[in-house]
């Protein structure tokens, strides 16, 4: 399977446009969030303002044993995860195109998209897979 993974990035990477391996990898995370989730939260910022939310998210992914949280900076949000979380990528040993990224981003877009009904900015900032010690993204909204 790593040897799979590594080949189609090398491929993606070499062989299609940067928009158009973006767009692909973040279909991917779009559609990788569970719905439910999505529900969940959906159903929190009815009721709560985003610091309720972003409490809401924290205790899902503690309460499932995650060692990430979301914080807020103004208008910015963080999403931090101190582990990698892909299930397709979290044991491959080596250095990942920051193009599979794209893919988180995608969950985190559909996520806050979702929720709030428009859209988002999210931004990669460190990747585990690249070499950082934690994975960093920056929501705009």
């Amino acid at each position: 399977m790593h040897r799979w993974i590594r080949r189609l990035m090398e491929g993606m990477d070499s062989e299609v446009d940067e928009e158009t391996r973006t767009r692909i990898l973040e279909d991917c995370g779009r559609n990788c969030i569970p719905l439910g989730f999505i529900e969940k939260m959906k159903a929190v910022w009815e009721e709560y303002d985003l610091d309720g939310l972003l409490e809401n998210i924290n205790n899902v992914w503690a309460s499932a044993g995650a060692n990430a949280y979301v914080k807020r900076r103004g208008d910015r949000i963080y999403a931090e995860f101190g582990d990698c979380y892909c299930p397709i990528v979290q044991d491959y040993p080596e250095e990942l195109s920051s193009s599979w990224c794209n893919c988180s981003r995608g969950w985190l877009l559909e996520l806050f998209e979702s929720v709030f009904g428009r859209t988002v900015e999210v931004e990669l900032e460190k990747s585990i897979k690249q070499g950082d010690e934690i994975c960093k993204f920056r929501i705009i909204f």
